[in-house]
């Protein structure tokens, strides 16, 4: 019995090494269908989770560097318009400041004194008197009705004084005169008007300069072959 033993165990053993292995084999089919099952379902995890691959974390990191990087430069362009619109601002007020300036200089100057090359201050009329006659006299009559106090001292820096006359006659003959007269001093002043027209019209006299203090003046006419004159008006023109 026992010399027949190896023959039987050799059997049982080769049965159970192939019944193992079968059984081993099946289980690793098993494993590796499930595992394939598994591979073949993907699972997508947020690349903002612990869990999250080394290439995911890597990727996120990449891109909020580059969203700071966009936000870093965006604040130094403003942070940069803003300087310069403050340096602009700052510009335009001290520009405004220094033409303010100017303008009260220029302004002071033009007060203070006359500027070069600019017109000369417009003249002034001393009326002497208006609406007289008829007068028919032949000699220089002085006349009470054409009569101003003057000081020329009055008239800074004027450089002449004119005599103007509005005055006709009534006939067409003749010749009607007028002229500026000193009562105080009793002195002409004024070179002749004359006329020879029917009709009024203005006549002016030449240039002159009138005695220094307060003074009386009036007007003086005659008319040759004592025909009617007529006097309008007359009046001191005092040029600058």
């Amino acid at each position: 019995m026992i010399r027949f033993l190896p023959f039987i165990l050799i059997p049982v053993l080769i049965l159970g090494g192939l019944g193992y292995w079968r059984y081993v084999s099946t289980k690793a089919s098993l494993t590796t269908s499930e595992t394939s099952q598994q591979d073949q379902t993907p699972i997508e995890v947020p690349s903002t989770l612990p869990g999250a691959s080394l290439e995911d974390r890597v990727k996120a990191l990449e891109d909020l560097v580059t969203k700071l990087a966009t936000q870093l430069n965006s604040l130094k362009s403003q942070t940069s318009q803003t300087a310069n619109s403050t340096s602009s601002d700052s510009r335009i007020s001290d520009l405004e400041a220094s033409a303010t300036e100017l303008k009260a200089r220029v302004s002071a100057l033009e007060k203070s004194s006359p500027t070069a090359g600019s017109t000369s201050k417009s003249p002034l009329y001393i009326p002497l008197g208006a609406g007289g006659g008829p007068w028919i006299d032949q000699a220089w009559t002085t006349l009470n009705e054409y009569q101003a106090v003057i000081n020329p001292d009055n008239y800074e820096g004027y450089s002449s004084m004119q005599l103007e006359a509005n005055f006709r006659l009534s006939e067409p003959s003749g010749t009607g005169s007028i002229r500026l007269y000193n009562v105080t001093d009793g002195s002409s002043v004024s070179s002749q008007l004359d006329t020879t027209s029917t009709n009024f019209g203005v006549k002016t006299s030449g240039t002159f300069k009138l005695a220094s203090g307060q003074k009386t003046y009036t007007i003086q006419v005659k008319s040759s072959e004592a025909k009617i004159l007529f006097v309008q008006s007359a009046r001191i023109k005092v040029n600058f």
